[in-house]
């Protein structure tokens, strides 16, 4: 259903019902679009019918609209919110929402429609002058799917459809395809099922219990598979501290399958203390305060250098993986975490 179609010049009549649309046209990106984020398409329609059909729906943040072909795209994101996918688009014109005034959209400015809905002028009725229909099935939220592969012409839309692959750690079954069904729902045609741990632990936020010198607790999580404490700057508990530990954020849960640790190595005085990673405890734990759930035990004593795998038989999950030991002394070059989403 068209709301408006009139020619471009008759706009400049209806500025005073709808407000200055000023704003809106000097902030046109052209030649520009934003790639791989549609709602739906729209063929034979105005530019500020495409605009008009963003304001009706609540999930819409820009269009892209093609000149030539009057040809309109409404996306769910904008090119703050997806940036890598704004680019350059010979014969294209790039707008955003926010640009525009809401009044533009007649009655349907005071529509309550859902996030995956879209308002239409009822023209005919006199108790309603609107009706919310269903506009797209969201965005995919299938565990392990990943939205990177989608292609040039694929929207959520309803009746549209879009080519998803499976995440690292996972392998694939099926076609890919997800179809948006007229219910509003997902026909998916894809199935991900977990194959490889990941590594979740590089670069997150650590701590530990003390601190020897310069030692931190983010040198266990650097990447440096080096293990020369001086040169390498490995993570180092402080002197006195007979209940050391060291514990890591992963930043969201995960089931975690097993834990590495690189021990120490001998370092330019020819020092060997690396006898001193033994009795280590791995426990996991959903909060900071509670790391509780064991994952696994290793007795020791370590040798120079050596890579300590601890196994976590149960898979227990949490966001918090920490290592601690009774004894004077925690050291550690390197950890990893292996484990899958959720």
């Amino acid at each position: 259903m068209r709301i408006f179609r009139y020619p471009w010049f008759i706009y400049s009549f209806l500025v005073p019902c709808y407000g200055s649309l000023k704003p809106g046209f000097s902030q046109l990106q052209r030649g520009h679009r934003l790639d791989r984020k549609l709602i739906q398409s729209f063929t034979d329609l105005s530019f500020l019918d495409c605009v008009i059909e963003c304001l009706v729906t609540p999930r819409c943040k820009s269009v892209n609209y093609f000149k030539g072909a009057n040809f309109c795209e409404t996306n769910y994101e904008n090119k703050t919110t997806a940036e890598t996918n704004y680019m350059d688009s010979a014969g294209c014109v790039y707008s955003e929402k926010e640009h525009w005034p809401k009044d533009l959209a007649g009655a349907c400015s005071k529509s309550n429609c859902q996030l995956n809905e879209t308002c239409k002028h009822k023209r005919y009725s006199k108790d309603k002058f609107f009706e919310c229909v269903l506009s797209d099935c969201g965005i995919p939220d299938l565990k392990g799917i990943d939205l990177n592969t989608t292609q040039r012409e694929d929207a959520i839309g309803i009746h549209r459809r879009i080519h998803a692959s499976c995440a690292d750690g996972y392998s694939k079954s099926g076609s890919g395809r997800l179809i948006c069904q007229s219910n509003g729902e997902w026909k998916y045609n894809i199935v991900c099922e977990v194959t490889v741990p990941l590594e979740l632990a590089f670069g997150k936020p650590a701590e530990q219990s003390s601190t020897y010198l310069l030692h931190g607790p983010e040198y266990a999580v650097d990447g440096n598979n080096g293990t020369n404490l001086i040169l390498d700057n490995c993570a180092h508990t402080g002197d006195g501290d007979t209940n050391p530990w060291w514990r890591v954020d992963l930043q969201a849960v995960y089931s975690i399958k097993y834990v590495r640790i690189l021990n120490r190595g001998m370092d330019e005085y020819g020092t060997d203390v690396s006898f001193r990673l033994q009795d280590v405890t791995v426990t996991v734990g959903l909060t900071e305060s509670d790391v509780n759930t064991l994952c696994g035990f290793f007795a020791g004593p370590g040798t120079l250098s050596q890579l300590v795998v601890i196994d976590c038989p149960t898979l227990p999950q949490g966001r918090f993986v920490k290592i601690s030991k009774t004894t004077e002394y925690l050291t550690l070059c390197e950890v990893d975490v292996f484990g899958f989403s959720l």
